[in-house]
C-alpha cells in the first residue's frame, strides 16, 4: 500500500519519496515545510528544506539536523527523527492521528522556530463508488462503439456537528488522477455525490479512490496551491500559497483523516 499512497498528492500525499514545488514569488531563499500527519501506521511525516533562487532549475536543498516535535492537546508528544537514508526527511513510525484532535508542530533549526496546528474532526468514509457506462468515448470521445468509458462517481455523507473540507483522489491501476476538493458549506450533513469529470476509466481498470478530510486552513493551502497551477499563461505571476506556518517558512502542516474504496471496472 505504500508504494501507491507514495505517489498520491502534489501537495496533500502520503510520499515520502516526492518534494512539493511550492511556487515562491521572489528569488530568496526560504524554509519549506512540508507536515502531513495520516492515520496510518508509518505514512506521518515531516519535510524539511530550503529553496534557492527561483531561476534555479534543481532550487530546493535539504534541511538536516533540526528537531522536530509534535504534540497533540491529549498529553501526547512525538519526537519525529530525521530519516538516515533521506536528508530532511523526519518521521515517527508509531505516530497515528486521531479523530477530535488538535496536533502542534514544532521545527527548531538552529534555534530558528516554524510552528503550526492543524485539527482534526469525526472519521471520514466514502458510502460508495458507482458508475455508468459511456458507448462512444462519452463526452467528447469518438463515437465509436467499441470506445467504451465510465463516468463515475463518489458519494460520502457530512457531519453536520462541523464545517468540513475534503479532498478526493483516483488511482487508476495505480497512477494518481486529478485531486477534487470540496467544503461541506451547501451540503452540511447532507449526502454528497460528486464525478471525477478529469478522470477517464476504461474497461477492467481498477480504480482506488482516497478521500481525506482536513481542517480549514489546510483546505485553504490546497486550495490556493491548486489555483496557482490552474494560472493561464497570460495570467500574474504567481503567489506563495497559503500557508498554516507561524514563522519564516512557506509550506504546510496537516493532519488528515482517511478513507478508501475500490472498483474494478468490467
Amino acid at each position: 500500500m505504500r508504494k501507491l499512497l507514495a505517489i498520491a498528492l502534489i501537495a496533500a500525499s502520503f510520499s515520502c519519496e516526492k518534494v512539493i514545488e511550492i511556487p515562491v514569488d521572489d528569488a530568496e531563499q526560504r524554509i519549506v515545510v512540508e507536515g502531513q500527519l495520516y492515520d496510518m501506521l508509518n505514512e506521518s511525516y515531516v519535510r524539511l528544506s530550503r529553496t534557492g533562487s527561483v531561476y534555479q532549475e534543481d532550487n530546493f536543498e535539504t534541511i538536516s539536523g533540526a528537531t522536530v516535535t509534535v504534540t497533540d492537546n491529549q498529553g501526547g508528544s512525538w519526537v519525529f527523527t530525521e530519516s538516515l537514508v533521506e536528508p530532511g526527511l523526519y518521521t515517527d513510525p508509531s505516530f497515528v492521528v486521531q479523530p477530535l484532535t488538535t496536533y502542534s508542530l514544532v521545527v527548531d533549526i538552529n534555534g530558528e522556530l516554524i510552528t503550526a496546528e492543524s485539527s482534526t474532526f469525526n472519521n471520514v468514509a466514502f458510502d460508495s463508488l458507482d458508475y455508468f457506462m459511456q458507448v462512444g468515448g462519452g463526452f467528447g470521445g469518438t463515437g465509436n462503439p467499441d470506445d467504451t468509458s465510465f463516468f463515475t462517481f463518489y458519494n460520502f455523507t457530512d457531519d453536520a456537528n462541523y464545517s468540513n473540507y475534503y479532498r478526493a483522489i483516483p488511482f487508476i491501476n495505480g497512477v494518481p488522477g486529478s485531486a477534487y476538493l470540496s467544503e461541506d458549506e451547501l451540503f452540511n450533513g447532507q449526502n454528497f455525490r460528486q464525478p471525477f469529470f478529469a478522470d477517464i476509466f476504461e474497461p477492467k481498470d481498477t480504480l482506488w479512490a482516497l478521500l481525506t478530510s482536513m481542517d480549514a486552513d489546510v483546505y485553504k493551502y490546497f486550495s490556493s496551491l491548486e489555483n496557482n497551477q490552474d494560472s493561464g499563461p497570460f495570467s500574474a505571476v504567481p503567489s506563495n500559497p497559503v500557508s498554516n506556518l507561524n514563522g519564516d517558512a512557506i509550506g504546510f502542516f496537516g493532519a488528515f483523516l482517511t478513507d478508501t474504496a475500490v472498483v474494478i471496472y468490467p
